[in-house]
């Protein structure tokens, strides 16, 4: 059975038992000395990078990759650990053979992950520190994972400007289409409409005064046409009537004549007489028929210049009619024009800006490669390291020393507190509810002081002890 100890029977029990406590301490003891001595050495070699800022670049031209390089540094664990990173380094390297070979990548990739430690350090630095066994491989590959970071960040950025130049190019492509389009439809509807448009608007104007200008002159000489017309009208009659006069006369004079040269010889002067005045009447009667003939064809000359005066009036109300229809057309077609340009510069504006952040992307892409050798410096390269970093084996010693004397006491505890031999007379009477008459003491083969304890005070006391001998 279990019972309780003090600090004394405590110390007692385990000198009793120090043989015991010795031989498990010493065992623990030595299994975590072997423990320790023969945990592989690991050596560790640390790399401090600083990150560049970019901001020179940033003030000469705007750049399509948004995210600072700074600001890389709140994910540089992730991406140090990220797959493409820690595969480069491990095939480049031949790192983790064995692994590889037995369980693939993969697991390889993983075991690179525990092996190494990223801590930023300040806003614009990063610490990088890779454990191994081998001190020559750990500074490699501690210099080696900074370069390898620097040129996949490079690759994603200069991807990432690459791909804004694609993006701009297409959407300008686009927009250039679309401009031509616009182009085309404004130069189609300018032709569909020659002559309505509102910058012609003026020239309409301009037109329509001068056939209204023509107008008038027109109707004023169609006015005078008809008057002249009028005038002839009336001529005409008279003339007809004078030249049948004059040829009636002239021919009653001619049968007069004929006769008179019957009764007499032709120079008989009443037929000279005669002869006279039919010459004058036929002269008359020419100069009558010749004036009819001239007002005939002036009559047919007047009438003729009325109908061109008539056909012009016409032409020119048709034309003026067209300049009427063409001004009054000219605000539909002003305000479908005014929407038309309206898209087409929106169109122009765009393209031109596309154009404009075409020619910044290009620009910025150029710079991406060109300032890629200076975006990360490598400020405190890893050296080889010259002692492991672990396991700390005189700690491990000194622990496991402590944890051995710390078994070994806890097991002559143990076995103190479960045993139930009695040992001394306070034993016997913290233990057993009867009375002590005696103890004897273990003689050992010597001739001992014989010790009688006989009853005193109650049938429970024990008195003190008197010699026998």
């Amino acid at each position: 059975m279990e019972r309780g100890m003090t600090a004394d029977q405590l110390l007692s029990a385990l000198w009793r038992r120090k043989a015991l406590v010795g031989a498990i301490a010493a065992a623990i003891f030595v299994l975590g000395a072997a423990i320790v001595m023969t945990r592989p050495s690991i050596y560790e070699a640390s790399v401090v990078v600083r990150v560049e800022p970019q901001r020179p670049g940033e003030e000469m031209v705007q750049r399509t990759v948004s995210e600072l390089i700074e600001q890389r540094l709140v994910t540089v664990r992730q991406e140090l650990l990220a797959r493409p990173v820690l595969q480069k380094a491990i095939e480049e390297m031949n790192l983790y053979p064995e692994l590889v070979s037995d369980k693939g990548i993969e697991a390889a990739v993983e075991q690179m992950r525990k092996d190494l430690t990223v801590r930023v350090e300040g806003e614009t630095a990063f610490e990088l520190t890779y454990a191994g066994r081998d001190p020559q491989v750990v500074a490699q590959v501690a210099n080696r994972l900074p370069a390898i970071f620097s040129e996949e960040t490079l690759k994603i950025r200069q991807t990432q400007a690459a791909r804004a130049t694609d993006l701009f190019t297409e959407e300008m492509v686009a927009m250039g289409k679309a401009v031509s389009s616009w182009e085309m439809k404004i130069s189609k509807f300018k032709v569909d409409h020659l002559g309505e448009l509102p910058e012609q608007m003026e020239m309409n104007m301009r037109g329509l005064e001068r056939i209204s200008a023509q107008l008038q002159t027109k109707s004023e000489e169609l006015r005078s046409a008809e008057a002249r017309r009028s005038d002839l009208a009336r001529a005409r009659n008279a003339a007809d009537s004078e030249a049948g006069r004059l040829e009636a006369t002239e021919s009653g004079l001619s049968r007069t004549l004929t006769q008179a040269k019957t009764q007499w010889t032709s120079d008989h002067p009443e037929v000279k007489r005669m002869e006279r005045e039919l010459g004058d009447i036929s002269a008359q009667r020419k100069d009558a028929e010749g004036r009819m003939y001239a007002e005939r064809n002036e009559r047919t000359r007047v009438a003729t210049l009325i109908t061109n005066i008539q056909k012009d009036i016409v032409d020119l109300q048709k034309q003026a009619e067209a300049y009427q229809a063409r001004l009054n057309n000219t605000p539909r077609w002003a305000q479908e024009l005014a929407v038309m340009n309206r898209d087409y510069e929106i169109a122009r504006t765009k393209y031109q800006s596309v154009v404009s952040r075409k020619v910044e992307a290009e620009i910025a892409q150029e710079l991406e490669a060109k300032s890629a050798k200076s975006l990360f410096n490598v400020i405190s390269p890893a050296g080889v390291p010259s002692s492991p970093a672990r396991p700390d084996r005189m700690t491990g010693l000194l622990i496991a020393a402590l944890v051995a004397l710390a078994l070994g006491v806890l097991t002559g505890t143990v076995l103190e507190m479960r045993d139930d031999s009695l040992r001394d007379g306070t034993e016997v009477r913290e233990r057993i509810t009867l009375p002590v008459l005696a103890v004897v003491p273990n003689m050992q083969g010597k001739t001992e002081k014989r010790i009688l304890m006989p009853m005193a005070g109650s049938k429970n006391s024990v008195s003190s002890p008197t010699s026998l001998n």
